[in-house]
């Protein structure tokens, strides 16, 4: 029975542990670059020379080479975030299915009543709590500075958009780096559960020699 009530936590703990989420970040929609302002004079009934209108269309031509320019420069600029947003989201996939093999392995040590596989696999649960934090924290910080590059984009602010997009990089590269931990802990306690039941058997049992009627 105390054998069965520790098996019991043991589960409970581990059900517990595997119920966290990985957290999905607000930072896979592209902010969109604001509308190129084009100015339209009204008629004043007053003659225009065609000098004036060259010049009115030249000055929107203007507008839009230098549009499109941002535009460029700053579809260039997110092009390594995009590359590791990529990388980021292979490590969540591997996470997702590793931490489904884990969660149907429990299963199967409970039932074996494996209690040297659950015990080293929840120890080993501890020190990734403080993995989920960072990944939790990294989230928080992506969600602000995608918030703040959207409010610079739109107001034009290029020095800023560009500090944006620095913070944002490193966001990205800072959250990579928490996903292989916790994959690299994942893969531990995966090895843990994968422990043989031998070892929790007794080797000797006073009964097993006993003859039977």
């Amino acid at each position: 029975m105390r054998k069965s009530s520790k098996l019991l936590a043991c589960t409970l703990v581990a059900s517990s542990i595997f119920s966290f989420s990985i957290p999905v970040f607000a930072d896979t929609t592209q902010p969109s670059l604001p509308a190129t302002g084009q100015v339209q004079n009204s008629s004043t009934g007053t003659t225009t020379t065609p000098a004036d209108t060259a010049a009115t269309r030249k000055q929107k031509l203007q507008n839009e080479i230098l549009h499109l320019q941002n535009a460029e420069q700053f579809q260039q600029n997110l092009a390594p975030i995009r590359q590791l947003q990529a990388q980021d989201k292979q490590l969540r996939d591997q996470i997702k299915t590793l931490r489904e093999t884990i969660h149907a392995q429990v299963k199967t040590d409970r039932q074996s009543k494996n209690y040297t596989a659950l015990l080293a696999a929840l120890n080993d649960m501890i020190p990734m709590q403080d993995d989920i934090a960072n990944a939790q924290e990294a989230a928080q910080s992506a969600k602000a500075d995608w918030t703040q590059l959207s409010t610079d984009n739109k107001a034009k602010n290029s020095s800023a958009v560009t500090s944006d997009l620095s913070k944002i990089q490193t966001d990205v590269q800072n959250r990579i780096n928490v996903y292989q931990k916790i994959l690299a802990d994942l893969q531990k306690i995966n090895g843990d559960l994968n422990t043989s039941a031998s070892t929790t058997t007794p080797s000797s049992n006073p009964s097993s020699t006993a003859p039977t009627t």
